[in-house]
């Protein structure tokens, strides 16, 4: 049986990534009046042990990983927010507009 101690030359492990918690951050933090939603993106990356990235769509989210492969590509977690007021979802609008599915067998 092995047992490890804290302490003594012993590296203690990163903080994991909370995506869940990344993702009520964004959706929940409003940007203060001199502040971008970049900004609370990358409050909220941090706070929850993530690295912000940037993206072509504005500051994204990912975890940690120390020695990735060559060819590792990470998740990047994009910040949840509402659409702007008066902007509905252009992807739900077309999903609306097609027939119902079949009924499943039974």
């Amino acid at each position: 049986m092995v047992s490890v101690g804290v302490g003594g030359g012993i590296a203690q492990a990163s903080p994991t990534f909370d995506d869940f918690g990344y993702s009520t951050c964004t959706a929940t933090t409003a940007p203060g009046p001199d502040q971008n939603f970049d900004d609370v993106t990358t409050a909220c990356c941090v706070q929850h042990a993530g690295v912000p990235t940037p993206t072509t769509y504005g500051i994204g989210c990912v975890a940690q990983v120390d020695n990735p492969a060559p060819d590792y590509r990470p998740t990047i977690y994009m910040p949840t927010r509402p659409a702007p007021p008066g902007e509905g979802d252009a992807a739900l609008d077309e999903l609306d507009k097609l027939p119902p599915l079949p009924e499943p067998p039974p």
